[in-house]
């Protein structure tokens, strides 16, 4: 396993999720093995979920979870603000709003 301490802030996205069994593998190009996630790491409100394709940032610590090297500490999903303009992450989207008021 490479030298990478633990504590360190990642970012990468999800890989998979099952929320029926509250847990899911994240990914960063960081890392070079696979990271194990349980919902009660997920810092959200409500119920703690993520989603397959989401960008998240979080810690890690080598540990032995299932068949993974890597099991999560802290995730949290990252929102618009925080992502850097020069991630790829395909054709984008947009919203906009337009309110006419009558006189």
């Amino acid at each position: 396993m490479p030298d990478i301490p633990s504590g360190d802030v990642f970012t990468g996205r999800v890989l998979e999720w099952h929320s029926e069994e509250g847990w899911g593998v994240l990914v960063s190009d960081a890392l070079p093995e696979r990271v194990w996630a349980h919902f009660s790491v997920v810092e959200a409100e409500g119920f703690r979920e993520l989603t397959a394709g989401q960008y998240v940032v979080f810690t890690a610590e080598p540990a032995e979870q299932d068949d993974y090297h890597w099991r999560a500490v802290s995730v949290r999903p990252e929102t618009a603000a925080h992502r850097r303009l020069d991630e790829e992450d395909g054709p984008g989207y947009s919203s906009g709003l337009d309110i006419d008021f009558d006189s």
